[in-house]
């Protein structure tokens, strides 16, 4: 029985697509070039469908639509990059619209398929086969990709078609504003193991959140980047130290494909903001995809240089101003002076990340929330030493930072200063004004400020590890 099984399936020769397209209602092997997948689709019948478009040199455009059916989305095309090679064995031809077009149906229960990077194959259905047969016929078409005139005319074909209209269309992740959707390429870093978040990033830092004061009060002010309080000290470890991460919430089969590392191209995202959070919420009508062209990327991002390699993002992070915010330029306003005026900057991210458990830093921030949250208890006498716990914010993560006994006496000048002049101090630092008090949002300036990361067991230092500000002085 198993001889005349495999007996049928190597009946089958491998054509052309020129040729295939004559064999309507005939079952026919191909191998072909991916220009195109779209997202897979629930069918009627509760049945996956995934639309692939390829080409061979017979027929380099417009190409051969697929339709390939499953009853899992697993078993569905993962085209990592455009320009793989895919092998379809057994797939139906099929002409549609009164034979005017010609398409062909990929389904589980007689067909296969193999998906190729090179020469490697690195997908197939649960009912795939021993290629070798096919290995010669693979190599070919890939040594005529190597050439790459007729792919090339077609990809251009199909890149001049959407080209002007991407461009205008993505935006960066300092563009975002709250209720509106935006089109986004972006670095997929991390993605939750019940794939109900992802983390992704280009580079660019999200604008600053207005804070309600209700928010702090109540207890429901969460900041504008909680990523090192969701991720562990490992994962944070391989992300970038410059730019916003931001955290997608996903509920849709879409996004069960990506993988950390991918760029991709978020289409309809809708951006909101939560108890002072930037989050992303897909949509309906949200869309994901691989980016297709590594010189779209580079030239929608302006951060990395995919084509060629060379990282923009690099050169931000070797400049001397490259982790200042970008919001904070061209310089904060003068609110502090800090001790240290020669240290380089670093980020929060970096401060969260950086390999010893004691160290100095030097960076720009906002003071979002304080505890206490009033201004009398900072000089109350149960508060002898004038402690506060400061959230700092900055583009990259939050961080919590005590400041008190001298460092807090050198920071507010309270031995020459009354609660008045205190109080001034304070509302300027937390951007409380005459409007926040009464209900509406507030927006605390940028300051510079010198941070010291220290721990309070030397048995766990990582897990005891705190931070203070120290030798930063609040100007008058």
């Amino acid at each position: 029985m198993e001889k005349k099984k495999k007996k049928k399936r190597d009946s089958l020769k491998l054509v052309k697509i020129k040729e295939a397209i004559k064999l309507i209602n005939q079952e026919v092997n191909l191998i072909g070039i991916v220009l195109e997948r779209r997202e897979p689709k629930r069918c009627r019948n509760n049945d996956w469908i995934c639309t692939v478009r390829i080409m061979d040199d017979s027929y380099p455009s417009p190409g051969l639509t697929v339709n390939v059916f499953s009853n899992t989305f697993e078993e569905l095309p993962r085209i990592k990059n455009h320009q793989d090679i895919i092998l379809f064995i057994r797939i139906k031809m099929k002409s549609f619209d009164s034979g005017e077009g010609v398409n062909a149906a990929c389904n589980k229960m007689v067909s296969s398929f193999a998906v190729y990077e090179g020469g490697t194959t690195y997908q197939c259905t649960s009912n795939f086969y021993d290629d070798a047969q096919y290995k010669s016929s693979i190599d070919d078409l890939r040594k005529s990709l190597a050439n790459r005139s007729r792919v090339d005319q077609a990809l251009q074909s199909e890149s001049s078609r959407t080209k002007a209209q991407t461009e205008e269309k993505f935006s960066l992740l300092r563009e975002i504003k709250e209720g509106k959707c935006l089109d986004l390429v972006c670095k997929i870093l991390h993605v939750s193991e019940d794939m109900t978040d992802i983390f992704v990033w280009d580079g660019t830092d999200a604008p600053p959140v207005p804070i309600l004061a209700y928010e702090i009060e109540e207890g429901e002010f969460s900041s504008s980047l909680l990523v090192h309080n969701l991720l562990s000290r490992d994962v944070l470890l391989g992300f970038p130290t410059v730019g916003t991460i931001l955290r997608v919430s996903v509920n849709s089969h879409i996004f069960h494909w990506v993988k950390p590392g991918e760029w991709v191209e978020l289409y309809h995202l809708l951006c909101e903001v939560d108890k002072g959070s930037w989050i992303g919420k897909a949509t309906d009508s949200t869309d994901v995809q691989l980016a297709r062209d590594e010189r779209l990327v580079e030239k929608i991002t302006r951060i990395f240089f995919l084509y060629n390699k060379t990282r923009i993002y690099d050169k931000r992070v070797s400049f001397k101003l490259g982790h200042i915010p970008f919001w904070s330029f061209p310089s904060p306003p003068g609110l502090t002076e800090t001790d240290d005026d020669q240290a380089p900057f670093v980020t929060l991210m970096d401060i969260i990340t950086f390999p010893k458990v004691t160290y100095k830093y030097r960076c720009i921030v906002r003071v979002v929330a304080a505890h206490p949250s009033q201004v009398e208890d900072l000089c109350s006498n149960e508060n002898s030493g004038q402690q506060v716990l400061f959230t700092l914010e900055d583009p990259t993560a939050t961080l919590d930072a005590f400041l008190c006994d001298k460092d807090a006496e050198y920071f507010w000048g309270l031995r020459s200063q009354n609660t008045d002049m205190l109080r001034k101090k304070w509302n300027r630092l937390l951007g409380i004004t005459e409007s926040s008090e009464s209900g509406a949002p507030k927006n605390p300036p940028w300051i510079e400020c010198c941070i010291l990361s220290y721990y309070t067991h030397k048995a766990d230092p990582w897990k005891t590890r705190f931070y203070k500000i120290f030798g930063t002085r609040l100007l008058d």
